[in-house]
């Protein structure tokens, strides 16, 4: 993905053109049931939680943990190319072996975690000029990392990928016979793949559901969202909204769609 902190554009004031800059608002993101490593071959990132005056400006790559709460993001240059890597939830922890309750809410260097590997791959990516090279990049250091994981895919990693891909308010029992633990073992694993309980990450997994359907809708009918992705009513959507964004739905899609990635028509 890549966004920029400024645009230069001709703007008309008789009689000749001058040069002005629009100056974006900073990005709302919400939480997400997902764990990245994020790359910055250009430029930085600066990330507050909202409402919060201290200000974190991110290295040249990080692993992010599990977010409970919207952070806000600003570029601090006038260029930045951001590439993110999602991985399914659980994934991360079986390649670095970090227990992700350490990472609610936290990004942390990737250098810190592979200090020789992590340094060639940014350095390699700084210098180079070409989107689909730095993803080449990228992806090899990712074979790399998955030729050492030799523990084989693990049936709490496929439930919560279940429960991300579908709507559902699912039963923590059932959860946990389908991923044939008992509910304390399953509990235990949770926290340890992805940082919080399983109830927790399907509140977010749910909520993250209707974000994406208010964005690709202008005017979202926000009941008939709030229904379809297993909500009691429009006020039992509203109450997580304030929890996980500060702000009402139409209140949060309104200050998203101010951000400069919208304005130019960039899908997410």
């Amino acid at each position: 993905m890549c966004c920029f902190t400024g645009i230069r554009q001709p703007v008309q004031d008789t009689p000749f053109y001058h040069s002005t800059w629009i100056k974006p608002f900073p990005k709302p993101y919400p939480p997400h049931p997902e764990q990245c490593i994020i790359f910055y071959p250009r430029g930085a990132e600066v990330v507050n939680f909202a409402g919060d005056a201290k200000k974190i400006t991110r290295p040249r790559s990080v692993i992010t943990g599990q977010y409970t709460r919207r952070i806000d993001r600003v570029s601090l240059r006038d260029e930045i190319i951001v590439i993110v890597v999602v991985f399914k939830p659980g994934i991360l922890h079986r390649l670095t072996g970090i227990p992700f309750t350490l990472l609610i809410d936290q990004a942390i260097d990737l250098e810190a975690v592979y200090p020789k590997i992590a340094r060639e791959v940014n350095d390699r990516l700084g210098s180079s000029e070409c989107i689909e090279e730095m993803i080449g990049i990228i992806e090899s250091f990712l074979i790399g990392l998955t030729a050492n994981a030799n523990c084989p895919l693990r049936r709490t990693e496929q439930i919560f990928d279940f429960m991300v891909r579908n709507l559902g308010n699912y039963n923590l029992d059932w959860l946990a016979r389908e991923a044939c633990l008992s509910v304390r073992q399953f509990e235990r694993q949770s926290r340890n793949y992805v940082g919080i309980s399983p109830k927790f990450f399907g509140r977010i997994a749910r909520f993250n559901k209707t974000y994406y359907l208010g964005i690709e809708n202008l005017h979202p009918d926000w009941l008939d969202v709030s229904l379809y992705c297993g909500y009691h009513d429009y006020h039992h959507l509203v109450k997580d909204y304030r929890e996980f964004t500060g702000s009402t739905p139409r209140t949060f899609l309104q200050e998203e769609a101010r951000s400069l990635e919208r304005l130019l028509g960039i899908s997410q």
